[in-house]
């Protein structure tokens, strides 16, 4: 007989298809156009708050949004000048974000003999984990013609040109210059001051906080240089970057104390677009160090892929986002959008596991309907997976099934959005049977004073149930986050996406273009009580009460370069930590209560 677990299990995952399936049907029903055109005539989509471009890269773009700031004086003008602007514009809907292919199709659109100024600005979509691009263009008469001067430091020798280096008609080439600053303070941390318990055996931490409250700092620098051009007069586009980044602590994090630094190489990749014949027709093949995520990091998120612990110092300021390699193939054509990869996670000496992750992602955009499928493969990797009984499993040779759905304007009803995906696991060399999945709906009001939004997402990751001849523990890949798929700034450090319930309740405001003010409530329960695979006393549960989290987070975007992070976040424990803690250390519980002030500036 099936237990009351598993049939809530598949409950759940038959309710998220019906729903899924109503909501396509719904979204269809205005589905027409094109892949990157029709999402720019929709005319309107509720957005996030305005960020910087470099906190943008790597993000999936979805939708390409033209705001003509002087109109032409006739609206069937109107429209055929903002087709134009699409099409001309680098960059479309579904296409991962790149400042350096970004500023080049925004540089396409200036020379344009219509247009008299274009600026580019980028903000948060909503639901999260995506970005709307928004044009705000100029035009003049067809005859017109706009200046094509050379301009940078190098052309000019002037200091105020800065990051530009050279920039005409032709290239564009910049400095980059990232970097940031933070304080951190955390009191309770591992619910009491149980570091030791938490971390036994862990070789990236050698001295875990204890009991009271700790604050410390952490800063790093990012210095580099990028640049795009035009081959000759041919349709191809090189471009690439390099970064090197210097981070640092001093005092006492989660995990170490003292004070420490480390400098690697961040960003070092290269690669070229191609624009192939047809109306919006595009490859784009890179490779190297660089910035990737799939949709809102579900399953593949930048910031897991470069682990940020150890020796690599600024562990909550987390600088690190690029992988130690990606090959990354693109090909856009007749309204669909395929991605081919193969990953090498950034991963310290000391966890390393030399993990590879192959797979591709096919995407198709209408009007208010995104539809994507990913496959993901592991064909190769030292990791192993723990079952009862002793024996290990490799993880080398997982294959994961992972179709998805977002819909805006969800049934006519502007602001309504949902979002949901499934994900299934096997082996290639044994019995595995692994599922995940989410339903996320929410809505903001446009219309109303700080644009107020309310959103609830229920999330199940499986764990393994040891009475089967299957395993059925989910591997997370490289999900998480913040903001998306993270479980909690606090739960996170001792919980992964894994033999995981989640509920989730989000509210925020947006006091200005700039501002957003956001309350999560997370409520956690396990899948099963084998727990193999979790973190230290964690391995075996007692109850599936994992706990419960309350975060406040505020995001500014203060100006074109500064952004200002702040999270008060504390976490509650629940019966299975609890009684982890007193089995494993005879003591009580408490809760973990974080803070976090951090500025990043960005040129």
């Amino acid at each position: 007989m099936y237990s009351s677990e598993m049939t809530r299990r598949r409950s759940f995952f038959r309710h998220l298809v019906r729903l899924v399936t109503v909501c396509l049907l719904a979204g269809m029903t205005h589905a027409t156009g094109t892949f990157s055109v029709s999402a720019q005539e929709q005319g309107r989509s509720p957005r996030g708050v305005e960020i910087q471009m470099e906190q943008a890269e790597g993000l999936p773009v979805h939708l390409i949004y033209i705001h003509l700031v002087k109109s032409t004086g006739d609206s069937t003008l109107d429209d055929e000048f903002k087709k134009r602007v699409v099409e001309t514009f680098t960059v479309k809907a579904g296409d991962p974000f790149r400042r350096l292919i970004a500023d080049m199709g925004i540089k396409r659109v200036r020379n344009l003999s219509s247009v008299q100024s274009a600026e580019m600005r980028v903000y948060e979509a909503v639901p999260s984990g995506q970005i709307v691009v928004v044009i705000f263009a100029t035009p003049v008469p067809e005859k017109a013609e706009v200046p094509k001067k050379p301009i940078g430091m190098l052309s000019s020798g002037r200091i105020r040109d800065f990051p530009t280096l050279y920039e005409d008609d032709r290239s564009k080439f910049v400095f980059i210059l990232n970097g940031g600053a933070g304080v951190y303070s955390d009191t309770n941390p591992w619910f009491g001051g149980y570091g030791e318990l938490f971390n036994r055996g862990s070789p990236i931490s050698d001295d875990p906080l204890s009991s009271g409250t700790s604050t410390w700092v952490e800063g790093y620098l990012e210095p580099g240089v990028g640049g795009i051009f035009q081959l000759g007069d041919y349709p191809i586009y090189p471009y690439g970057a390099v970064t090197y980044t210097m981070s640092g602590t001093n005092g006492h994090d989660i995990y170490n104390s003292g004070a420490w630094s480390h400098g690697e190489v961040e960003r070092l990749y290269g690669g070229f677009i191609y624009n192939l014949p047809g109306k919006g027709n595009v490859l784009d093949f890179s490779v190297g160090k660089q910035i990737y995520q799939l949709r809102d990091g579900f399953l593949l998120s930048k910031i897991p892929v470069s682990t940020q612990v150890g020796d690599r110092a600024a562990l909550y300021l987390g600088p690190r986002l690029a992988s130690e390699n990606t090959i990354l193939g693109r090909l856009r054509a007749f309204g669909f959008a395929l991605d081919a990869f193969l990953i090498e996670p950034s991963e310290p000496k000391e966890i390393e596991t030399d993990t590879r992750l192959l797979g591709f992602n096919l995407q198709r955009q209408f009007r208010n309907v995104d539809l994507a499928f990913t496959y993901f493969y592991i064909p190769a990797s030292d990791s192993v997976y723990r079952v009862p009984g002793g024996r290990q499993l490799p993880r080398e040779g997982l294959r994961t099934f992972n179709p998805s759905i977002s819909m805006t304007n969800l049934l006519g009803f502007d602001g309504l959005w949902f979002k949901g995906e499934y994900a299934y696991q096997n082996h290639e060399d044994y019995s595995m049977s692994a599922r995940a999945g989410y339903a996320w709906i929410g809505y903001q009001a446009e219309k109303l004073p700080w644009r107020p939004a309310l959103s609830y997402r229920y999330s199940l990751f499986t764990g393994d149930d040891p009475n089967t001849n299957k395993f059925e523990r989910f591997d997370p890949l490289f999900s998480g986050g913040l903001g998306n798929f993270l479980p909690g700034i606090v739960f996170s450090k001792v919980y992964k996406n894994s033999n995981l319930l989640t509920h989730r309740v989000t509210f925020s405001v947006k006091p200005a273009d700039t501002l957003e003010l956001i309350l999560d409530y997370f409520r956690h329960r396990a899948d099963e009580y084998n727990n193999l695979g979790g973190i230290g006393p964690l391995q075996t549960l007692q109850s599936k009460d994992i706990g419960q989290e309350v975060t406040f987070t505020t995001y500014w975007y203060v100006g074109r370069h500064l952004f200002l992070q702040g999270i008060g976040s504390a976490g509650i424990p629940g019966e299975a930590i609890r009684d982890a803690i007193k089995q494993g250390a005879g003591g009580s519980a408490k809760t973990w209560y974080t803070l976090q002030a951090s500025l990043y500036f960005f040129f």
